[in-house]
């Protein structure tokens, strides 16, 4: 497999089960700590915490509380596997915008499908059909079993994964028009309204609402709920002010001096974390105390730096790994012949605060 395309977990992960070779150890011989990993692989403790989780799910790795880190019996065994590859489709515009794909989705994946190889296709930004195409026809031709995890994908792509019958999980919202794949997406109705009264209980009567200019499907619940919680808790629709805009740091402030200015926003709601970045930049840049003042929501918070976040968030209930796992489950269920047994999932959401 090209490095090129394999996650960095999976790469770290490698690294370690070479230096376990490399070293001679066996089943329930002692290995290194999070620490000690950390250093000979170069990376942060978080990064070799994370792939040393993923190869404890491989069984290759066992902790030990107290005790610490072995080698497991997984180092020299074979299981049997129901999906050998899973390929992870990510859109290049997602992660150019908004980050790659959370370390702990791939562990969850892992726990499931402990011996399957993990492999990161990047879906072109546009005209996706041969790329697609391509990938679809050298994948029939495998002599693996392999599925797919379609991740903020386009409908030309659901619709050509819909027609190859080749296992696949949309991870997101699927298309109206697609009704064989199943999806697995949080719960966008639930977010906007959760978002929408979070502000109106702080005293905002005009909300300023700031799209991805790429609509998908999620996002038609997510304005749905908004409209209709603002209408509910007593607002109009001249209270409420949407643009659709391109991640561009000039156009998104622009847009945002629009909404406080001339539209008199008193708060905003950001459908992703970079509209959220650049509107705040405007908001500090003010010299009023009231635009200062004005808060901001967040519905879409991905695998950028979350150690900080000033706003409060739209978050699922679900972990990570427990998503992963789902993804990996759903994949299994349709390897196996069977038509999963829930094929739109909706992910429970809650509102996260701000870290201190």
């Amino acid at each position: 497999m090209d490095s090129s395309s394999t996650p960095r977990v999976i790469q770290l992960a490698e690294q370690i089960v070479a230096d376990i070779a490399e070293r001679g150890l066996q089943s329930g011989d002692p290995y290194l700590g999070t620490a000690d990993a950390a250093r000979m692989l170069g990376v942060s403790t978080t990064s070799a915490n994370r792939a040393m989780q993923l190869l404890v799910q491989r069984n290759i790795l066992s902790r030990r509380q107290k005790r610490g880190t072995f080698v497991a019996d997984g180092i020299h065994g074979e299981t049997q596997r129901t999906i050998d590859r899973v390929h992870l489709v990510v859109n290049n515009t997602y992660l150019a915008t908004e980050g790659m794909m959370a370390d702990g989705v791939i562990v969850g994946i892992q726990s499931v499908l402990p011996h399957a190889e993990i492999e990161f296709n990047h879906l072109p930004g546009s005209d996706d059909t041969a790329w697609v195409s391509e990938l679809i026809a050298k994948t029939a031709r495998s002599q693996q079993a392999e599925g797919f995890v379609l991740a903020r994908s386009s409908l030309t792509s659901q619709r050509l994964f819909q027609a190859s019958g080749l296992p696949t999980v949309i991870f997101g919202s699927r298309f109206p028009s697609i009704q064989a794949l199943p999806s697995i997406d949080r719960d966008h109705t639930a977010a906007g309204r959760l978002l929408t009264k979070t502000l109106i209980d702080q005293g905002v009567r005009k909300l300023g609402v700031l799209m991805r200019s790429q609509v998908l499907p999620g996002d038609h619940p997510f304005l749905d709920s908004i409209w209709r919680t603002a209408a509910e808790l007593g607002l109009t629709p001249s209270d409420l002010t949407i643009r659709f805009l391109p991640t561009d740091d000039q156009a998104i402030q622009h847009a945002t001096r629009d909404l406080l200015h001339e539209h008199g926003a008193g708060g905003l709601i950001c459908r992703s974390q970079p509209l959220a970045e650049s509107a705040s930049k405007t908001i500090k840049a003010s010299k009023q105390k009231k635009i200062q003042a004005t808060p901001i929501v967040v519905a879409d918070i991905y695998s950028r730096n979350q150690t900080k976040l000033p706003w409060p968030s739209i978050r699922t209930v679900d972990s990570s790994e427990s998503i992963g796992a789902k993804l990996a489950e759903t994949l299994v269920e349709q390897a196996q012949g069977s038509a999963p047994e829930i094929a739109v999932r909706r992910l429970e959401v809650q509102l996260s605060n701000p870290r201190v």
